[in-house]
């Protein structure tokens, strides 16, 4: 079946120059082409300042940014069906206005979808007399979006509206990593969308030659995989106290690590360690040699950790990855690397020294090569991954909404109701408390 798609990205225009040749090199490959829209002269950095300036989340502006050249765009060239990201609201509401079939990618746990949209946690579910009953877990996303910081709040209202009118969500995530619960029928549960695994493997042995030769010769103890992604910048701090920590665990190690922090590295050419600026990072998990992995826990980085079935010591900045870095741990494929953030800090990285040691780095490694329960729980989680369809069930899901809409999909609870957060309940609960309170004074006062 051939299909005219609209794929709007709202964070590509946020990749460096290297980056987007490839992603431009990977497109073309599939017979797509990339379509660039009109920003009005407005660079990352300028939408950076007037976020800031306007106590917005980014994704609110890049909406009202990206809305009418993509418009523009889609008018043009109507397409069968529009799939774009969760974040970038511009492709929802343009979908929308067109009455085109819409999907809505999630890189992200239910959890996510959750506490943002304020859909009910059937996993909580009790029934008594007849009554079914459910609560919603406290958590720093869900408190963040309450209390609307950034209008966050709204942002998550918005989604949660264009998901009532049945857009298709599709959900990359693990069941057993994320805890089982009832979903409404257009939130569909995908897994992992990634290539096979053993393409990556003969990918990996072909393209990068030097990083395959440090692999066999680290074997069979294997490497300590680190990354730390691209937005959160490590303290120098950082960079010490996790070579030290693993020099300490006695690991050979593969580290990505930016080039201007190298330079904090207390031995520049230790022979057990291979250090680059760039790793090839799906390729290098699909191999044996890699037995654990630090990583801030991004749920795309996560996920492939998942299906390559490597545990993971959890070293989360801001955002979903302490909440992610909590389910990890939670389903016993992860230990933290210290003391983590709350998620809600307005800073890239809010570690403070002492918060990570290399005591704490040494003992979380340590316990995830030498404890055979975290591998065996990872591979459980891998198995599980594999389960729900991945880039297959994707492109079934694509193609039936390009071919019959997602309008039959319309959720009326959705859609008439306000959504709900645990904190709610939370102030209720302050509130009772005060009014009894003051009910015992007041009554200890007419006594008197």
């Amino acid at each position: 079946m051939q299909m005219n798609m609209q794929f709007p990205v709202g964070s590509l225009w946020r990749i460096q120059q290297p980056q987007v040749s490839e992603f431009e090199k990977k497109v073309t490959q599939t017979g797509a082409t990339i379509v660039g829209l009109d920003m009005g002269g407005n660079t990352a950095d300028d939408v950076d300042k007037t976020a800031k300036a306007k106590k917005k989340i980014i994704f609110l502006l890049l909406q009202e940014l990206m809305s009418p050249p993509l418009e523009r765009e889609l008018t043009k060239d109507k397409p069968d069906a529009v799939l774009t990201d969760f974040a970038t609201l511009a492709g929802c509401s343009v979908a929308d206005k067109l009455d085109l079939p819409l999907l809505i990618n999630l890189p992200g746990p239910i959890s996510l979808l959750q506490a943002f949209v304020g859909m009910v946690d059937t996993s909580t579910a009790v029934n008594f007399l007849g009554l079914h009953i459910a609560r919603q877990r406290l958590s720093t996303m869900r408190f963040i979006g309450w209390m609307n910081f950034n209008q966050m709040g709204q942002w998550g209202a918005r989604v949660r509206a264009f998901i009532a009118k049945g857009a298709v969500v599709l959900v990359q995530t693990v069941w057993g990593l994320d805890q089982p619960t009832s979903l409404p029928p257009n939130v569909v549960v995908t897994g992992p969308v990634l290539p096979p695994a053993h393409d990556l493997r003969k990918k990996l042995a072909a393209d990068h030659p030097e990083l395959h030769n440090f692999l066999r010769q680290s074997e069979p103890a294997g490497v300590v995989y680190v990354t730390t992604g691209s937005l959160a910048k490590l303290h120098d701090w950082q960079v010490r106290v996790i070579y030290n920590g693993l020099k300490k665990a006695r690991c050979r190690v593969v580290w990505s690590l930016k080039g201007e922090l190298q330079q904090f590295l207390p031995v520049a050419d230790d022979p057990d360690f291979y250090i680059s600026k760039w790793t090839p990072q799906a390729e290098l998990l699909q191999d044996d040699a890699v037995k654990a992995v630090i990583t801030h826990c991004g749920w795309g980085g996560t996920l492939e950790c998942m299906t390559a079935g490597k545990p993971i010591v959890a070293i989360p900045f801001f955002g979903d990855q302490p909440e992610n870095a909590h389910l990890l741990v939670k389903a016993g494929v992860g230990e933290l690397i210290g003391k983590i953030p709350r998620g809600d800090e307005q800073k890239p990285n809010p570690y403070k020294e002492g918060w990570m040691t290399e005591e704490t780095v040494c003992l979380a490694v340590s316990k995830l090569l030498n404890n055979p329960s975290y591998k065996k729980a990872t591979e459980k989680l891998m198995r599980a991954s594999r389960a729900s369809g991945g880039a297959e069930a994707a492109v079934q899901h694509i193609e039936w909404a390009a071919r019959f809409g997602t309008k039959h999909l319309a959720s009326e609870y959705l859609r008439h109701g306000t959504g709900s957060n645990p904190y709610n309940g939370v102030m209720v609960g302050i509130l009772g408390l005060v009014a009894c309170a003051g009910l015992l004074v007041y009554s200890q006062a007419l006594r008197k």
